[in-house]
């Protein structure tokens, strides 16, 4: 699914998805007292897409806003991006027909991020 395509598919959420220019280094920021999850406009349609399943997962959560990259909260939502975008059977293809992980990553329509947290996480399995 895209990034359009997502932001369709939330629409009736409790939750408000807006795009603003973040500081940098930061994609995306879920602000729990206001259900507001912003986006980083500069990002690619690959990054964004991610970053909103990442923002959508901290929603689930009800986590309370933007953590550092240790938190649990952090880790967990970093977890389940990548649980829930890469899809293991196409990635078992693609590591045969690509490589390197940006192919890889680009045929998934992830970043090489997501791409890392799902081999980390089975790595640790």
């Amino acid at each position: 699914m895209t990034y359009g395509a997502m932001r369709r598919a939330i629409i009736g959420l409790p939750v408000t998805v807006s795009s603003a220019i973040l500081p940098d280094g930061l994609w995306g920021c879920y602000d729990n007292e206001n259900h507001v999850i912003l986006i980083d406009r500069r990002l690619t349609y690959t990054a964004k897409r991610c970053t909103l399943v990442h923002e959508l997962l901290h929603w689930r959560h009800g986590d309370t806003g933007c953590a550092n990259d240790s938190s649990k909260q952090e880790r967990r939502a970093r977890t389940q991006t990548a649980l829930t975008l890469v899809n293991p059977t196409e990635l078992a293809l693609l590591e045969r027909m690509y490589e390197y992980e940006w192919q890889i990553a680009d045929e998934l329509n992830i970043t090489t991020q997501v791409l890392e947290d799902y081999r980390s996480t089975l790595a640790s399995a």
